[in-house]
């Protein structure tokens, strides 16, 4: 199956193709996704996660044609 990922800036980004998508096998979790761009802190990175623009768990289920973001913090004050 393949998802679209808008990765965070600690992420490997070799896993993802030209097109923006990571192919993953399928019933894969979000926390397989996070593991194969390698990213971080990833129960921190979780919080910060949405699928198809709704909170997620490490434990969410990805399907195909899944979009996959982070919530950027802005610093300032």
């Amino acid at each position: 199956m393949k998802v679209r990922v808008y990765a965070p800036p600690l992420a490997d980004p070799a896993a993802i193709d030209s097109d923006g998508f990571v192919t993953l096998p399928e019933g894969a979790t979000l926390g397989e996704l996070f593991a194969t761009l390698r990213v971080p802190l990833r129960p921190l990175a979780a919080l910060l996660c949405m699928v198809n623009w709704r909170r997620a768990s490490l434990r969410t289920k990805l399907r195909d044609g899944d979009t996959v973001g982070f919530v950027g913090l802005l610093p300032g004050g």
